[in-house]
């Protein structure tokens, strides 16, 4: 009878020290996903949340030679501390991942418009300075990571896709610094080439005699059509006479005319009218 007890008593710990193995898997297979496809995303807990797993299966019985699950077989429980040590290691790049992810796909967005990653023309001056201040926020959190003593040899893919290109922290902030000089570059280029059809604008505009806010206008929008009454659009010297311009505009549900008035060169007044999408817009 003392010895049916015993093992009835005895079944529930060996069920709980079994557990305790299983439980393992995830950080195991957490290490594997970032080996296998660089995939740092869903990490299971904190390292100590592994640490605490281990003394849990060492308070419940387990020996060092039973073992845990791997995705790529079992490995001997004395190992598990080994397990903990490597997880720790890729939580904490994991973290720094999840840091990078949005500045560094700004980096990668932007050069990659063309293949040289030199400026594309749909690209603002101001535009290109904003993805500057990105690849430089990338550099100074991986600078700050590694001085962390934060893996920068283990490549991981950005979005956590499987099918991305893989990177270390080393390369991420290779990318990042030559951005930091290419995006730089492209932001000057198109200030440059702003300034260039600015003055061609203001040249075009001012043999007629146009100057003062109606120059300011045309060199705004000049190279858009611009109405006058009846919607007829306007060139050369009737640009200077219109008392009124129009625009077109639109939103998903009607088209916006766009009015600025003048008296001599000189704006009076900007006013605007909606009109049904279904029906036909006016210059008045």
């Amino acid at each position: 009878m003392r010895t049916i007890v015993f093992l009835l008593l005895l079944v529930p710990s060996i069920a709980r020290a079994e557990d305790h193995a299983r439980a393992m898997y995830q950080y195991t297979r957490a290490i594997w996903d970032t080996k296998q496809h660089g995939d740092f995303k869903g990490m299971p807990g904190e390292p100590s949340e592994c640490l605490a797993a281990v003394k849990r299966g060492n308070d419940a019985g387990l020996k060092p030679s039973d073992t845990i699950d791997t995705p790529d077989g079992t490995i001997l429980w004395k190992k598990a501390p080994e397990v903990c040590a490597e997880y720790a290691k890729v939580f904490a790049l994991s973290q720094v991942i999840d840091a990078l992810r949005d500045p560094f796909s700004t980096v990668e967005t932007f050069a990659s418009l063309t293949p040289d990653g030199s400026g594309d023309k749909s690209v603002h001056g101001d535009v290109y300075r904003g993805t500057v201040e990105d690849a430089k926020k990338c550099v100074k959190i991986v600078d700050e990571a590694v001085a962390k003593g934060v893996a920068s040899d283990m490549k991981f893919a950005p979005k956590g896709n499987h099918s991305e290109t893989r990177y270390t922290l080393e390369e991420v902030k290779k990318r990042c610094n030559e951005w930091v000089t290419k995006g730089a570059a492209n932001a000057k280029a198109d200030d440059n080439r702003k300034a260039e059809e600015t003055a061609a604008l203001k040249a075009k505009y001012s043999k007629f005699g146009i100057t003062g806010d109606r120059l300011t206008y045309l060199v705004k929008y000049g190279h858009q059509p611009v109405f006058g009454a009846k919607c007829a659009e306007l060139s050369g010297k009737a640009l200077k006479s219109a008392p009124a311009f129009y625009q077109l505009g639109q939103d998903d549900l009607a088209w916006i005319v766009y009015k600025t008035t003048f008296k001599g060169d000189k704006q009076t007044s900007y006013t605007s009218k909606r009109y049904r999408k279904d029906g036909n817009w006016y210059c008045k």
